[in-house]
């Protein structure tokens, strides 16, 4: 705390206190207990005793690789299996084949892609297909534009 003093009519003797807080010094020391306080906080979260399960890492395999549907300007639908494995598939049999996959990979995604040149109404049909074979997790392919 400071203290000044201003004398009151020009006299070397008369002076009076004016009590004048210095909040200077109290903010600095408020900033150096956030400081110190932010630093430790995580710290202290950190040592909290948990036992975490080991999981063998065989166990959670590779991700699985994503289905695509291709529609081509023909009207040709190809299913990509991953891996490389493109086979070209029937319309008719677009949706058992779609349901038989989703049977075993339910939470796989589905991508779709289709030719620039193809209807949208042939594009909505095979996400209505894909739907109601069981994947939720379906998606649009598109390039972008240069």
């Amino acid at each position: 705390m400071s203290m000044s003093a201003k004398p009151l009519d020009g006299g070397d003797d008369d002076y009076t206190p004016v009590a004048e807080i210095n909040v200077t010094p109290l903010v600095d020391v408020m900033l150096v207990l956030l400081i110190i306080f932010m630093v430790t906080a995580p710290l202290l979260l950190s040592t909290l005793p948990v036992k975490v399960p080991k999981a063998d890492l065989q166990e959670m395999g590779k991700p699985r690789d994503p289905l695509i549907v291709s529609l081509d300007g023909d009207s040709n639908y190809y299913l990509d299996l991953g891996g490389g494995h493109t086979e070209p598939v029937p319309y008719e049999q677009l949706e058992p084949r779609l349901a038989a996959l989703a049977a075993t990979q339910p939470d796989n995604v589905v991508y779709i892609r289709a030719d620039k040149g193809v209807t949208f109404d042939k594009v909505r049909d095979i996400l209505k297909k894909a739907a109601e074979a069981g994947f939720y997790r379906v998606s649009l392919i598109s390039q972008a534009e240069h």
